[in-house]
C-alpha cells in the first residue's frame, strides 16, 4: 500500500512541492520524497540536496549584491553629484551586505546524516 502526504518543503532541484511517499512492503515501511516533476530522494539524499541548495542560494545572493555594487560603480558618473554620492553609499552598503552573506557561508554547516 502506498500513501502520499504533502510536506511543507520544496524540491531542492526544481523548487516544486514535495510529498512523502510511504510504502508498506511485507514487514518493511519505505519512505521516499518526491516532487511533482518526479525528482525522488531518500531522507539522507533529500537533506544533502537541501544543504547544497542552501549554499547555492546564498552564493547567488553574494553574486547579486556584488553585481549591484559593480553596476552602480559603472554608471554612477552619469548622474548628478548628489545622486552619484547617494549611489556610491548604496554601493558600499551592497558590498558590506555581500560580505555579511559570505560570513554566513563560512559558518554554514551541512545537515549531518551520518
Amino acid at each position: 500500500m502506498e500513501r502520499t502526504r504533502p510536506i511543507n518543503a520544496t524540491c531542492p532541484d526544481c523548487r516544486g512541492p514535495l510529498s512523502e511517499i510511504t510504502q508498506s512492503l511485507s514487514n518493511t515501511v519505505l519512505h521516499e520524497y518526491r516532487c511533482l516533476v518526479g525528482h525522488t530522494y531518500s531522507a539522507k539524499a533529500l537533506l544533502q540536496a537541501h544543504s547544497e541548495a542552501q549554499e547555492r542560494a546564498l552564493w547567488s545572493a553574494v553574486v547579486a549584491l556584488q553585481e549591484a555594487t559593480n553596476l552602480i560603480q559603472a554608471v554612477a558618473s552619469e548622474f548628478s553629484p548628489e545622486i552619484h554620492e547617494r549611489l556610491m553609499e548604496q554601493a558600499e552598503t551592497k558590498r558590506k551586505q555581500a560580505d555579511e552573506v559570505r560570513a554566513v557561508l563560512e559558518r554554514l554547516e551541512p545537515l549531518q546524516t551520518g
